[in-house]
């Protein structure tokens, strides 16, 4: 079982490490070469229109992108890199050894930049989000250059049976569901108001982050064992589920 989650746009350099923990180098390591150098020639004024960024995020940006590649640039691990709510409701500061352990070996961070991350990557700090309209090789969006890269990652696994999706659209999307070995689950977090429900933003990301913790935390391998999951106040609704889909409502 592999979990998936986005990244953040907010990120941070930091040095926290948990004793004997994993490292690791990101599996698309010369596509994020690649894609970097394309950004670096581009002129201050191109990033700022292709990324849609104020002045002060465009000053940035700018500067991550021409650190990126220089030895003055600090290197994190992904999962403490990354300052959004999933995160912050991931909470892997407060891991033990055997959840690094475990988190290594399950949890995939998807990224424009970096393709796909497991929790225990050394990464500098960037912003590119995967729906950009940015063309490279014979691509029109990254979506696009990395589909089939993701594809055949998930699928080096013959034994690859489930992954648990926790990342949003513009991410999950990468993944062409036709072609994989293995079945994709959703995972689905709504909030009921006069006897509807709906999904906000900014709960189901947390919602997700807890999730991918309960996960790691507790070392599930099974998806009837995600059914037991009642952080946040969610609860999970058989009614509303399927084979491919659990939902949670609160």
């Amino acid at each position: 079982m592999k979990i998936i989650l986005s990244p953040t746009k907010t990120m941070m350099s930091s040095q926290f490490k948990i004793e004997d923990s994993p490292s690791s180098i990101p599996f698309f390591q010369k596509e994020s070469i690649k894609i970097h150098q394309l950004l670096k020639g581009f002129p201050k004024d191109d990033i700022r229109s292709l990324m849609k960024l104020s002045e002060n995020l465009n000053n940035q940006t700018l500067q991550d992108i021409q650190l990126w590649d220089s030895d003055k640039s600090l290197k994190t691990y992904a999962v403490y890199a990354y300052q959004g709510t999933a995160f912050k409701n991931l909470y892997p500061h407060k891991w033990k050894l055997s959840d690094a352990t475990f988190a290594q070996n399950h949890l995939l961070i998807l990224s424009g930049l970096y393709g796909i991350l497991q929790p225990f990557d050394l990464i500098k700090k960037y912003r590119l989000e995967m729906g950009l309209k940015l063309e490279i090789e014979s691509y029109q969006t990254l979506t696009h250059f990395w589909k089939e890269r993701f594809t055949n990652y998930f699928n080096r696994n013959k034994e690859q049976h489930f992954i648990i999706n926790l990342a949003s659209k513009e991410y999950s999307n990468v993944l062409s569901q036709t072609h994989l070995h293995g079945e994709v689950i959703d995972c689905i977090f709504y909030e009921k108001s006069n006897n509807s429900f709906r999904v906000v933003g900014n709960y189901s990301k947390a919602a997700r982050g807890s999730m991918a913790n309960f996960i790691v935390k507790n070392k599930l391998d099974r998806i009837e064992d995600l059914q037991k999951f009642r952080e946040l106040g969610y609860c999970y609704s058989p009614q509303e589920s399927s084979n491919n889909k659990l939902v949670f409502i609160r």
